[in-house]
């Protein structure tokens, strides 16, 4: 009897050690890994328990995330071409993903083929409740990708090698923006140079205060311009300069086109040795125009009145505007203008590296596919400052992404008044001077395309390939160039010297003193001995 009791308990004990088992294996927790740039999401443990319940409403199960960022594009390519890295989903500049495409590093989610995109989930996957938003992405971006990389050639060695592959397979756009000039707009109307002609004329000649006719635009902003510590953004910027200035007249490149008649996109494209040493130039002789060079703090020295103009991204401009607002003038004292004659736009977007963990791919394709909800896009629009790459329209229609935006602007979303005024200056902004929508670009290129610009006076970026040392090389002798090590070394050895001296001046004062005081100590006692 004992024996078929300790029999009962020994089986029951086996089913509770299985059930418990059982019951652990359901509650497996996901996992996914984020690589992104930093400050480039809403807030980090808000968007993790966010997407943690979405997560949970889409699979049934729970999912642990771990997000890690980088500060440049390079950083994040040694990290990934090393292999060193096991990354899920990471958000690189397109010019970047073009490179990872051309080295066969990443892996083509097909987003924009729904069928294709969803037959790659899991069962776990509610496919009933699963909503796919590739539809709110701006079609312009994805036009204007297609335009600028058309098929990108596999480089690498391996089964893919020379395989033609199209960019829109592999990334789905998440943030863009336009590269223009931040300037102080006091300061420009006590110049006298704050006007519609005169900055329509000047364009890029803004930041080599030109005034568009080859003289100086103000003697004033010599000294108080700031140009971007980046090769890319001051290569656009400056190639435009040269075009609309009338400074590339007579060049062709070595097909025998004439730069002058490039479209944007194809000019800030071309590298060639004769239009690279031009820009080397160019930039060299910019510098006596020069406050600095910077890359993050340029708006704030704009703000602190120690330049006037900085070539700047749209939403450092407009984190930099917001700050700028004077209540004595009721009015900002910064302002951003889009030049009208060419300019860079540039899109960030999410990929999957063949370092990503197969296991992860639902949490992966949910993940990106939660990021172009609207709520989700408007909280990344207030929190980041540049564009999402979602239809103004989307935004518009959506009532939760709306309360959100007016909020975070200190409109109140149940005032219809107030909102009128909210989504005027939001969506349909156009500066008295500026007459462009710099926040939304694709929607304001219709309005736009009879007067001053539309939509494909924009170029994109693409990787410099092999020229990308040549160019770097250019950029470090520009930067560097007028400055004389020999002098420099003379004024360091000077300064060194004279603080040596001027030590050994004090110390020997020093002991001068001392022996005067033992002197006259000795003198006192009847003690001659001054030694």
């Amino acid at each position: 009897m004992k024996k078929f009791v300790s029999s009962i308990a020994i089986l029951l004990l086996v089913c509770l050690v299985l059930t418990a088992f059982a019951a652990c294996k359901t509650e497996e927790i996901d996992t996914l890994v984020i690589y992104n740039w930093a400050d480039y999401i809403f807030d980090v443990e808000a968007m993790k328990t966010e997407f943690e319940t979405y997560y949970e409403q889409m699979t049934r199960k729970k999912i642990e995330i771990t997000y890690v960022t980088f500060d440049t594009n390079e950083t994040m390519l040694t990290r990934l071409t090393k292999g060193d890295s096991n990354v899920d989903v990471v958000c690189p500049s397109e010019y970047a993903i073009q490179k990872l495409i051309e080295l066969d590093m990443l892996v083509p989610l097909h987003y924009f083929d729904e069928e294709s995109y969803l037959n790659a989930f899991s069962s776990s996957v509610d496919s009933g409740s699963y909503v796919h938003n590739a539809d709110n992405v701006e079609q312009g971006i994805r036009d204007k990708v297609g335009e600028t990389f058309g098929n990108i050639e596999i480089t690498a060695d391996g089964a893919n090698k020379g395989k033609q592959v199209s960019m829109l397979d592999y990334f789905v756009p998440y943030m863009y923006g336009t590269l223009g000039i931040l300037y102080n707009k006091f300061e420009f109307e006590r110049l006298g140079i704050y006007d519609g002609e005169t900055l329509n004329k000047a364009n890029w000649g803004i930041l080599f205060n030109d005034n568009g006719e080859g003289g100086i635009l103000s003697e004033d902003l010599t000294g108080n311009i700031l140009m971007k510590d980046s090769i890319r953004d001051s290569y656009a910027a400056t190639v435009f300069y040269l075009l609309e200035s009338g400074k590339l007249e007579g060049m062709t490149n070595s097909e025998g086109k004439p730069y002058d008649e490039m479209p944007a996109s194809e000019l800030i494209n071309a590298v060639e040795d004769n239009l690279l040493e031009v820009v080397k130039q160019t930039l060299t002789e910019q510098k006596s125009q020069l406050f600095g060079y910077e890359v993050d703090f340029g708006k704030d020295d704009l703000l602190m009145g120690n330049a006037i103009v900085d070539l700047a991204w749209s939403g450092d401009a407009m984190y930099a505007i917001e700050e700028s607002w004077d209540d004595e003038r009721e009015d900002y004292e910064l302002a951003y203008y889009l030049p009208h004659s060419n300019g860079n736009i540039w899109f960030d977007g999410w990929v999957v590296p063949k370092t990503y963990d197969p296991d992860h791919l639902d949490a992966i394709k949910l993940f990106i596919n939660y990021l172009n909800r609207p709520d989700v896009a408007a909280k990344n629009l207030l929190e980041i400052g540049y564009s999402a790459a979602i239809k103004p329209q989307v935004l518009l229609n959506d009532e939760n992404a709306m309360r959100i935006l007016a909020e975070g602007y200190e409109y109140d979303p149940d005032d219809p008044d107030e909102m009128a005024e909210f989504t005027d200056y939001f969506f349909h902004y156009e500066d008295e001077i500026d007459l462009s929508n710099w926040r939304y670009p694709f929607e304001s290129a219709e309005l736009n395309s009879d007067n001053y610009r539309n939509i494909d006076s924009l170029g994109v970026m693409r990787d410099f390939g092999d020229k990308n040392k040549a160019v770097v090389t250019a950029w470090n002798y520009s930067r560097s160039a007028g400055v004389n090590a020999l002098p420099l070394l003379g004024w360091t050895a000077l300064a060194v010297a004279a603080i040596v001296g001027a030590a050994y001046l004090i110390i020997a004062v020093k002991r001068f003193y001392r022996q005067r005081v033992v002197v006259r100590d000795n003198s006192e006692d009847g003690d001659t001995d001054k030694t």
